[in-house]
């Protein structure tokens, strides 16, 4: 079972990322069995009572039952609650006795009190309808059997499957959280399933391995540490960028994988690349020269609009910029109100002709001015969504919102200041394609929102992909200041003759 767990989560968990060249998955940690346990007690719970309950009436079981056929008087059960409000009437006696010299009794005593009256007094009644024949709970096939697929017992059965479907989806979602760990980042790929594959809302928040400063994994609780579970806690060198993960499962392991592919990242990327600056810096060897790598999709549109919309998205081999619009379903949309305007007022030009019978001028006239007033109006959608612009370089995100020929709302941060980077999809999105990509930054920007762009995991690997690439070249430009200080200084120490040469053999 807990490899069967194990396979779905890495399943899931190679589903969700869109892995970058070289990248795979090292780990994966869910949410501990406690969780899932804890969300599906009501769920089953209300299978076990509606399903029980339209079993019960499927077999002939009915409640309050007069006319039973059964002999009437005192049976085992009649004298067992008897038993039971004798006991009732003594705690009440024994409660009035201590309550009836004071003055002003306590409120949780005549509370108390009353609750025991009100007991016995339904034992009573009870009692009394079972001594004259009646009986609360009475099975007998033959008198009920019409209430098998009745209205009541088809509403109960109702109820089950959906406490049923509930339980199935509690599951689905526990399972869809996780924590990832890749030779290249941590992520926190988080699902909030509404319908199975239909509606839900993926959230994923990451941390670059050489980003990672500190692993924390802990148990709060003694429940906590006895069943191995708690929570990891992932912190960022960069103010305002952690990743917290509740309930994980054996969370002390998944600290150890983390900090373990820290290390061995440290190690092995810092040398090569001091080798390599030191080559390329000191002893003036050539560096590799980056080549844009055109490796994510474009579309048009059907293929009979495509004259009207631009390739999305745009890319520039040159410098390596890419801009995205919104998805071209959405210029469409947008060209559904001149549409109409066009067809209704044709229909009003043909109905006023055949009633009016007005002159082929005038005819004319109102035909051109309605053909000028649907392409200018047209003209006006298609420019106003290829004016709305989403562009990424090499060294930051651009958001532009302008109407045509009006004002432009600009906005625009730094790679670097990017903290996360996720997308939304529902199922209608799916189907067609499309998302919002969100991107949060620090230091109070706010977030940028890519509406409605083609394939959004796309965007959001591509994005990630220039991010990693702007924080080796933030981190490549610091130590080359620093080595460059150090050949400044080793020219000075040669022209100064302070250093010697090494004696000969």
């Amino acid at each position: 079972m807990v490899n069967f767990l194990k396979d779905l989560l890495l399943e899931d968990a190679s589903e969700a990322l869109d892995l970058s060249e070289g990248e795979q998955i090292l780990h994966v940690t869910g949410r501990h069995w406690i969780v899932l346990l804890t969300r599906l007690i009501g769920p089953v719970l209300g299978i076990i009572f509606f399903g029980g309950l339209a079993f019960y009436r499927s077999i002939g079981g009915s409640f309050l039952v007069t006319d039973t056929g059964e002999p009437v008087g005192f049976d085992f059960f009649n004298w067992l609650l008897i038993g039971v409000a004798m006991v009732l009437a003594l705690l009440w006696t024994s409660l009035w006795i201590r309550t009836s010299g004071k003055k002003k009794p306590m409120a949780g005593d005549l509370r108390t009190r009353n609750i025991l009256l009100g007991a016995g007094a339904v034992l009573l009644l009870v009692i009394y309808y079972r001594y004259q024949g009646g009986r609360l709970l009475f099975i007998d096939p033959m008198m009920f059997v019409s209430q098998t697929l009745d209205a009541v017992n088809i509403i109960l059965f109702i109820l089950a499957a959906i406490c049923l479907l509930f339980t199935f989806f509690g599951t689905y979602d526990w399972l869809n959280d996780e924590l990832i760990l890749t030779n290249k980042r941590v992520v926190y790929d988080n699902d909030e399933v509404f319908i199975p594959k239909l509606i839900e809302r993926r959230v994923q928040e990451q941390i670059y391995i050489e980003d990672i400063q500190d692993v924390v994994a802990s148990t709060k609780t003694y429940s906590q540490h006895w069943l191995g579970y708690g929570v990891v806690i992932v912190k960022s060198a960069r103010i305002g960028s952690q990743i917290t993960f509740e309930s994980a499962a054996n969370p002390k392991l998944m600290q150890q994988k983390i900090m373990g592919e820290v290390n061995s990242y440290r190690k092995q990327h810092t040398a090569a690349e001091f080798d390599r600056m030191i080559e390329t810096k000191v002893y003036n060897a050539q560096g590799e020269k980056k080549v844009f790598k055109k490796d994510i999709k474009t579309s048009q549109g059907v293929r009979w609009l495509r004259w009207l919309f631009h390739e999305n998205p745009e890319i520039n081999e040159d410098n390596g910029t890419i801009t995205w619009r919104a998805h071209w379903i959405f210029a469409v949309r947008a060209l559904i109100g001149p549409v109409l305007m066009l067809f209704g007022g044709l229909l009003v030009i043909a109905i006023g002709t055949s009633l009016l019978q007005p002159g082929p001028a005038l005819i004319g006239v109102a035909t051109a001015a309605l053909i000028i007033s649907f392409v200018a109006w047209a003209s006006w959608e298609i420019e106003d969504h290829r004016n709305d612009l989403y562009i990424l370089s090499q060294t930051n995100v651009i958001d532009i919102e302008k109407k045509p020929f009006g004002p432009e709302d600009r906005r625009q941060a730094s790679l670097g200041a990017v903290t996360n980077v996720s997308f939304e999809t529902t199922f209608i999105s799916n189907l067609l394609g499309y998302g919002n990509v969100v991107l949060e930054t620090a230091g109070g920007g706010g977030k940028f929102t890519f509406d409605h762009v083609p394939r959004p995991r796309d965007v959001v690997q591509k994005i990630n992909d220039y991010q990693l690439a702007f924080k080796r070249g933030e981190k490549e430009k610091n130590l080359n200041d620093t080595l460059s200080l150090l050949k400044h200084y080793h020219d000075a120490q040669q022209r100064h003759q302070e250093l010697t040469a090494p004696p000969a053999a």
